[in-house]
């Protein structure tokens, strides 16, 4: 049986990373004293570029993936989207929505950097709460359940549940409604919490960090509804 090691070595060194980089970052900044928005700024370049790369790992010309379909291919990259999705919303997001208040006003606390090095630059609007942003995360969060709902169906029926393809279709379908929410909100407005003189903090954070959940929910649109339409996956 042929063994995906090269892909999961791949995802490895680019998810990786990502995982990392919060806490190495939150202990550089407060166990060695690192400037905080050069530091962040490092933080959002392995996480922007880390995600990308991690999700199309799938598509890489690797050994082990030389049989697979382009079907096949893009099946691993949803899944593996629609799992990082939902331990983004229930985790990064989730904290967020309910310890706002406390992440806005503990901006020099060690435990608050994870959200801050975000905030610093990438959209302050994460320190002020405001109603709209609220219920995008409400929305997040939500969608971070079905998610999580429709991966528990599919692995458990080893791919034969449709009620997971059609959770999948609503993730995908909600990541789209609410991130071109979030980035025209603010476009519309003229980026009045982003930082537009730094490149890294109006390209890299506030558009290559979010730019995955509006780019990746169309591929698993096209997947889940073929396997809705009875083809093969």
């Amino acid at each position: 049986m042929t063994t995906n090691n090269d892909l999961w070595i791949a995802r490895g060194l680019t998810l990786g990373p990502v995982a990392l980089a919060f806490p190495l970052a939150t202990f550089i900044v407060f166990g060695l004293h690192a400037p905080r928005e050069a530091t962040a700024d490092v933080l959002s370049v392995i996480y922007s570029f880390g995600l990308f790369l991690g999700f199309t790992t799938s598509l890489w010309p690797l050994p082990s993936l030389a049989n697979w379909s382009a079907t096949q291919r893009i099946r691993s990259m949803c899944l593996l989207f629609l799992i990082v999705s939902a331990i983004t919303h229930l985790s990064w997001e989730l904290v967020w929505l309910i310890f706002h208040d406390a992440i806005a006003a503990g901006r020099d606390a060690a435990w608050a950097y994870p959200w801050w090095a975000y905030i610093d630059g990438g959209d302050m609007r994460y320190a002020e709460a405001t109603p709209n942003l609220l219920m995008m995360e409400v929305l997040s969060v939500t969608n971070g359940c079905i998610a999580a709902t429709g991966l528990y169906l599919w692995y458990r029926s080893h791919g034969a549940d449709r009620r997971a393809l059609l959770c999948f279709m609503v993730n995908a379908s909600v990541h789209l409604y609410s991130t071109a929410l979030y980035f025209g909100g603010e476009i519309i407005e003229g980026l009045p919490n982003v930082d537009t003189t730094s490149f890294l903090d109006t390209w890299i954070k506030f558009g290559l960090a979010n730019a995955p959940w509006i780019v990746f929910p169309w591929f698993v649109l096209w997947w889940a509804g073929r396997g809705l339409l009875g083809k093969k996956l």
